[in-house]
């Protein structure tokens, strides 16, 4: 079922994102490796660098399913961000949409300090992208926040096991 809705994502994303999509290289997977370290598979992103179609209408990267547009942006923090956008696709489906959503419209949003927790679960599905990201960025981060920046390294880098259902 999962694959079903990766595959509209991905044909949704190319009728309204365009169909100048890629793999990742080997720079994006160098950096991507160093936080996921194979709790995601890297084979399944692809990227859509540029802006186009009605997704290149607004300047913010943007994460359906597994496709990856950066509307032209390059950093590795905002590469990890948008990854972890595809880490929980993997696993809540398309839910991380409605979440990711609903995040943003939320009071904390982004803002991953406010929930005051050592547990990566518990903040919504932007704050542990931005956490991520920070933590890229700035790696004083994890100094300054070990026991989530375990609990969130430990977490993506958990491989997914197989649904039964």
């Amino acid at each position: 079922m999962r694959d079903a809705v990766g595959g509209l994502l991905l044909r949704v994303g190319d009728a309204v994102g365009g169909h100048a999509r890629r793999g990742l290289t080997g720079d994006e997977r160098s950096v991507l490796d160093t936080v996921f370290a194979g709790g995601l598979d890297l084979d399944t992103i692809v990227v859509v660098p540029d802006r186009a179609g009605l997704l290149g209408l607004s300047r913010r990267p943007v994460t359906l399913g597994t496709a990856i547009h950066l509307k032209g942006r390059t950093d590795p923090g905002l590469l990890v961000h948008e990854a972890v956008h595809v880490w929980q696709y993997h696993r809540l489906g398309a839910r991380y949409v409605v979440d990711a959503i609903a995040a943003q419209c939320s009071r904390t949003g982004y803002d991953w300090r406010a929930v005051r927790t050592d547990r990566f679960a518990a903040l919504n599905v932007e704050a542990q992208a931005q956490f991520l990201q920070d933590l890229v960025t700035a790696p004083a981060v994890g100094n300054a926040y070990p026991a989530l920046t375990a609990d969130a390294l430990a977490s993506v880098r958990t491989p997914r096991t197989p649904s039964t259902r």
